[in-house]
């Protein structure tokens, strides 16, 4: 009998185990870093990215406001409103549509998903509308997005992955 299995902590480590006709185990260690180069930081990082997210393709994200109950805009003076989710997670070369929902009452506060540079996003939602954000994703990193109504509690994060 024998079987393999592959390790990544670090250094890709391929091990093979077998039985002899009397029982016993033995192990079969190759270092795969012998062969190849290191990983490196950015590396699993493109490796993680791509196995969560996929190749860059179309991602449409739906996005909503919502509103934390229990926080007394008056007593604490900040607004009860989030995003919902607070996280936006994309591979560059992304093409990423957002579907923004806000679900305010007619008589309601307007929204508004605003992210600066390099993306220069600004769409801005009457209560009870819908509205659309399509972006390419081109630059890597982690960038804040933002209600420009309702800070400091109404933001988020755009992550894009290299």
């Amino acid at each position: 009998m024998s079987f393999s299995f592959i390790v990544i902590l670090g250094l890709l480590t391929y091990t093979t185990i077998s039985q002899s006709n009397n029982g016993e185990f033995y192990n079969h260690i190759s270092l795969a870093q012998e062969q190849s180069p290191p990983l490196t930081n950015s590396t699993l990082v493109d490796l993680i990215g791509t196995g969560i997210l996929g190749p860059p393709t179309n991602k449409t994200i739906y996005l909503f406001n919502s509103e934390n109950e229990g926080v007394n805009e008056t007593q604490l003076n900040i607004p009860p409103d989030s995003f919902s989710p607070s996280a936006i997670a994309a591979n560059t070369g992304d093409t990423v549509n957002i579907k923004f929902y806000n679900l305010e009452e007619p008589d309601g506060d307007r929204h508004s998903f605003t992210v600066g540079a390099p993306y220069g996003l600004d769409k801005d939602i009457a209560p009870g509308q819908t509205g659309t954000v399509t972006f390419k994703a081109t630059e890597g990193g982690t960038f804040v997005f933002f209600c420009k109504y309702h800070q400091p509690t109404m933001r988020g994060e755009l992550i894009v992955l290299p």
